[in-house]
């Protein structure tokens, strides 16, 4: 009975020696796992609003290269239609579609693509693993806006809203990367309408040594 202990015994000691050679196990405790660097971004039509772990609003993503990155990604119609509408106006500073700034024409088609259901954005960022579809479309239930749900972009944090989606990756560029929406066909056309192709945040990432 010992003689079939004993070579139990040596079976597994050989077969833990074995996996620690392969690197497939580790006698040394695991450490804890390297925390990640956290921004949130507003996307809405047409262009984004960065803001950091705290919820500063910054104007650009600044990360470090070879550090964990997690971004989380809120479409502005997951809040109210006062707020919606107010992320709206930024995109009426902007020259876009070959209206000038300030041309009501824009809002007027912002307005249209919500009426219309052209409400998603997929969010990547370029030379860079990032690629979020997302997801307010249910909340609304076939409306422009959201009736019920959070009533600031914090609160939507707090409660870890269903529309938020995230993304970790770990950048090993250094530069400055464009945040933009991604065409989600053949033809080029996105999710958002008819400024999908202007939604782009020049150099919104920036990666320092």
């Amino acid at each position: 009975m010992a003689t079939v202990v004993a070579l139990a015994a040596l079976t597994v000691a050989t077969v833990a020696v074995s996996l620690v050679f392969l690197g497939r196990i580790s006698l040394v405790p695991e450490g804890p796992r390297e925390a990640s660097t956290v921004f949130y971004v507003v996307a809405y039509h047409y262009g984004y609003a960065f803001y950091d772990a705290d919820l500063n609003e910054r104007e650009t993503i600044d990360v470090k290269v070879g550090e964990p990155v997690t971004l989380y990604i809120v479409p502005s119609q997951a809040l109210p239609r006062a707020v919606s509408l107010e992320y709206a106006e930024r995109t009426m500073t902007l020259a876009i579609g070959g209206l000038a700034p300030s041309d009501p024409g824009i809002r007027k088609k912002v307005l249209e693509d919500f009426a219309l259901g052209n409400v998603e954005h997929i969010v990547g960022i370029a030379s860079h693993p990032v690629y979020v579809t997302t997801s307010v479309t249910p909340l609304l239930a076939g409306a422009p806006f959201r009736e019920q749900g959070p009533r600031t972009l914090r609160e939507a944090v707090e409660q870890k809203d269903p529309s938020i989606k995230s993304v970790t990756f770990t950048p090993k560029r250094v530069g400055a990367f464009d945040v933009l929406c991604v065409d989600s066909g053949m033809d080029g056309g996105g999710t958002c309408g008819w400024g999908h192709k202007w939604m782009v945040a020049k150099g919104a990432f920036v990666v320092r040594p």
